[in-house]
């Protein structure tokens, strides 16, 4: 168990909080902008509820303010940690849960905000804030919902104003954290390191179980807290033919297919796979002219149960015709001797969950391709990479390497998606 400890006594009850070695650095630390960058678990909230607790509890009349990306991570998280310290302490408080408020008895209030929405950070002034969370944004908005937290915190106090932010370095080293707090700091920017590793209150598993889920250069991002460079590879640089090749063909005692689909006038891509002890095979690949075409093209496996993960783009497009692509496909599978299911959500996920959920599979040689059935796919895999912003290179011209990367990303994300304990928002302007 930790020996560092925040006590409150005065006039409160006498209360022992025990903390990590980042978590004190955290709270008692002097800087106008200090910044917990952890991994996952290391108890940055922790960290970012008790400072606010202990700014306003010595600043008498000062207010508060905490963010994090969604209301529901506020409700669930911030909200009930706030209340359990402050009744610990016998410190009286009120919660109005329709304006997201908490009062704190002779003291100030703290006021919670979603920073989804950035145009609705108004109205109020503070002096102390917490930032959660804020590098699972890019930069750009990122800087915005910075800016507009600094403009509310500036109600008039003796002492000096704050802001702490707590976070993961998701964005890596193209982010706004990494320009703020790690690249080149200004006076008042302190940057302060959690990894896993520093809470002792984990289950004995937890690392692990990380370390099993992403790629090695992930894994040092969400356990250690390191900015790291998610672009100065290839975009899939833990694929290696020799490595994943497989001479699994599809034979027919397979009756069970998966096909992931990417819809492109005059060069829909479609690459089949199998999945063996829970691991992905890709044995075929196939270009359609358009969904009619792709739609005959399935003649090819008979009568098979077959999956299919298209892009979910094709519910509002068409490659050729007014009806959606999607619709074309989920048409076609009611129709008598064909075993079809769509697996078809409302939108794509963010192109580096894809991308991230291929590099994990491939890091821990989990997915296999028949590199002389699928040299497309295989040729994509191994020559994709980063445009001058960071993403992913993408092409004109149908189909490309990217057509081919997509389509196995919409397949292997839907079955081998990747889950961690914060949420990914998107921003609105």
């Amino acid at each position: 168990m930790p020996t560092n400890s925040l006590a409150y006594e005065e006039e409160f009850i006498d209360v022992d909080v025990f903390l990590t070695k980042p978590q004190e650095q955290f709270i008692f630390s002097d800087a106008k902008f200090p910044a917990i960058v952890g991994g996952l678990g290391s108890g940055k909230t922790k960290a970012g509820t008790e400072r606010l607790i202990n700014k306003l509890l010595d600043d008498r009349g000062a207010n508060g303010a905490y963010y994090m990306p969604t209301y529901d991570l506020l409700k669930l998280r911030v909200m009930p940690a706030i209340e359990e310290d402050l009744h610990t302490m016998g410190v009286e408080c009120k919660i109005n849960h329709s304006t997201n408020i908490i009062s704190i008895h002779d003291y100030g209030k703290i006021i919670l905000r979603s920073y989804d929405n950035p145009t609705r950070i108004i109205s109020y002034e503070t002096a102390h804030s917490i930032v959660d969370e804020l590098d699972t944004i890019e930069m750009k908005k990122a800087r915005v919902i910075w800016r507009k937290v600094t403009e509310r915190n500036r109600q008039y106090r003796s002492t000096q104003n704050t802001i702490g932010l707590v976070t993961t370095p998701d964005q890596g080293v193209h982010g706004f954290v990494y320009k703020k707090w790690g690249k080149n700091p200004q006076k008042g920017y302190e940057l302060i390191r959690a990894a896993t590793a520093s809470n002792p209150y984990l289950p004995d598993d937890y690392i692990e179980q990380i370390m099993s889920n992403y790629d090695s250069v992930l894994a040092q991002l969400y356990l250690e807290g390191e900015f790291v460079n998610l672009t100065e590879n290839k975009v899939y640089h833990f694929f290696s033919r020799a490595l994943h090749h497989t001479n699994r063909k599809l034979e027919d005692e397979d009756r069970h297919i998966h096909i992931g689909l990417d819809f492109n006038v005059g060069g829909t891509t479609a690459t089949t796979w199998l999945i063996e002890d829970n691991n992905p095979i890709a044995v075929d690949e196939f270009v359609s002219q358009d969904t009619y075409d792709f739609i005959l093209n399935l003649s090819r496996y008979d009568d098979r149960k077959i999956h299919i993960y298209p892009d979910s783009t094709g519910r509002s497009g068409s490659t050729n015709a007014s009806a959606s692509d999607i619709g074309l496909i989920e048409n076609a599978a009611q129709l008598e001797g064909n075993n079809w299911i769509v697996n078809a959500p409302l939108a794509n996920p963010l192109i580096k969950n894809r991308v991230n959920a291929v590099n994990s599979l491939l890091s821990h040689n989990r997915l296999s391709v028949n590199t002389d059935k699928c040299p497309n796919l295989t040729s994509a895999f191994e020559s994709q990479g980063y445009n001058e912003r960071g993403e992913p290179e993408k092409f004109s011209e149908h189909p490309s390497i990217d057509d081919w990367v997509d389509n196995a990303g919409y397949f292997i994300h839907r079955r081998y998606p990747i889950t961690r304990p914060a949420s990914q928002v998107v921003v609105r302007f």
